[in-house]
């Protein structure tokens, strides 16, 4: 033969067998048996081909669901979820009293959103198998359960409220060691955003979580108006708790970040805790960031927002709120608060505490009232750095802490006000009392460093009656130690006080 004829031979053959391949590859495709003839087609080539075609050419999506991404399959205890869990996402009586979860859970494989834990058990994560709950949660209603290490990712539906673990009539709960990412993309205004709710229960823990939120601004909703202060009045928070004895909140991570606003008096209290006496927050870490709100408009931010509260401790928190809203039209409008307290309160210390605070209207570090009922407090050793914009009305204040209370403790803390007016008058202070309430007022305030390089006074009470005001290092605009202290009313104490080097 040729070389030439064997040169067309060998084209012709390498030609059909390309054209084998292909057809072997999408009949494979199409569930078509291959044939068994490794002579003519081989087998790695043919897989691959198939490979090919079922990543490029298939829709991986079941009822919405990516399979691709469901690979890992939610198992309980390496085992299927309706072994454990009703159509209706009760736990089953036949569940046992430790449930591993493992792999990701997706809202549209199941006909609930989410599991409802109706007696005591353990719920862990698989250390191995890391569970997801997408768009899932737990409504926890009975008592002795612990919650730890699960990962959410939810993105919270419009049209309804959304609360990613709800705790109702449940004592001795513990939540730990939880990874949350939280996001609510609409304002849905006449609904209810809580990450996370507790309510009627006792000794509830929420320990070492890391929560994060993106959430709407919201009026506050006054029409659920009972004569005791309730969290109904708050369409929106990270956390909010109401009813629970001896809540403890404790070395959690919370980073908040707002997205949109609504209403008059657009409103966040990313802890809001009501009527739980003998709550501790301790060691944890807040962050509150609005960077939708402008200049000039108004919002109404608060870390943590307590309302009649016995023997609460609020401890070694880092607290970072940042905003460029504020405005002073009228008599100004806005905030951005670490703390607000509103009475009636007793026991109640705050000490050791990181609070920054900054935005372009009133701002407060911690804010404490009794137009409700007396207060009595403690404010000790916290550092507490306050940036705002300061006018002539006593409510366009600028303060480190203004203290509407009873009585008041205040000792060992290190303030620093800064007006971004850079003015030198206004009602900007270190520590004050300057928006009268009613009843007697009593302080004592020593041992503190209060630096306002943009006001008058250091210290301004105006109404009080037996306090103190010394040992404390002071500088203000326009004198140092005694001369930055103003205090108007009976047996009062002021002197003693040194200039700040």
């Amino acid at each position: 033969m040729k070389s030439g004829n064997k040169t067309i031979l060998l084209i012709s053959m390498l030609v059909m067998l390309i054209c084998c391949v292909s057809a072997v590859s999408a009949t494979d495709a199409d569930n078509i048996t291959v044939p068994d003839d490794t002579d003519v087609i081989e087998i790695d080539d043919t897989v691959d081909s198939v490979e090919e075609v079922e990543s490029d050419g298939i829709d991986d999506t079941v009822d919405g669901v990516n399979t691709q991404q469901n690979l890992r399959g939610a198992n309980i205890n390496g085992n299927p979820v309706s072994i454990y869990f009703g159509n209706d996402g009760v736990l089953l009586s036949t569940a046992g009293n430790t449930l591993t979860f493992g792999g990701d859970f997706y809202k549209a494989n199941y006909n609930y959103k989410n599991f409802i834990i109706n007696r005591a058990v353990t719920i862990n994560a698989n250390t191995t198998d890391a569970p997801t709950l997408h768009d899932m949660g737990f409504e926890l209603i009975a008592n002795g359960i612990t919650l730890n290490g699960i990962t959410f990712d939810m993105t919270a539906p419009s049209g309804e409220s959304c609360y990613l673990i709800d705790i109702e009539s449940a004592n001795n709960v513990n939540v730990t060691n939880n990874k949350i990412t939280y996001v609510c993309d609409v304002t849905n205004e006449d609904y209810y955003n809580y990450v996370i709710k507790v309510r009627d229960s006792e000794n509830v823990t929420l320990y070492n979580n890391t929560i994060t939120a993106t959430l709407p601004l919201k009026d506050v909703d006054y029409s659920h108006w009972t004569p005791e202060p309730t969290i109904d009045y708050d369409l929106v928070s990270v956390v909010a708790v109401e009813s629970c004895y001896r809540f403890k909140f404790v070395n959690n991570t919370v980073n908040v970040t707002i997205n949109n606003r609504t209403g008059d008096y657009p409103t966040l209290s990313s802890i809001l805790i009501v009527k739980s006496n003998n709550a501790s927050l301790i060691g944890n870490k807040i962050s509150v960031q609005d960077m939708v709100t402008g200049e000039e408009e108004a919002n109404f931010l608060y870390a943590i927002d307590i309302y009649k509260c016995y023997n609460l401790t609020i401890d070694h928190n880092k607290i970072d709120i940042n905003s460029n809203s504020g405005n002073l039209t009228i008599n100004g409008t806005g905030a951005a608060y670490g703390i607000q307290l509103t009475g009636p309160h007793t026991g109640v210390m705050i000490s050791y505490n990181n609070i920054t605070t900054a935005n372009n209207g009133p701002n407060l570090g911690i804010y404490s009232q009794n137009t409700i009922g007396e207060t009595n407090l403690t404010i000790k050793g916290n550092i507490i750095n306050v940036t705002g914009r300061a006018g002539y009305h006593p409510w366009a204040l600028v303060s480190g802490m203004e203290l509407q209370d009873t009585y008041a403790t205040v000792c060992g803390n290190t303030i620093d006000v800064t007006n971004v007016e850079g003015a030198t008058g206004g009602y900007i202070y270190g520590i004050s009392y300057c928006q009268p309430t009613g009843g007697d007022h009593t302080y004592i305030i020593c041992n503190n460093t209060v630096r306002v390089p943009d006001g008058e006074y250091a210290v301004y009470l105006d109404g009080v009656i037996d306090t103190v005001v010394t040992n404390n290092w002071l500088y203000s605009a326009l004198d140092h130690g005694d001369g930055a202290v103003e205090v108007i009313g009976t047996n009062i104490t002021d002197t003693g006080n040194f200039p700040y080097p």
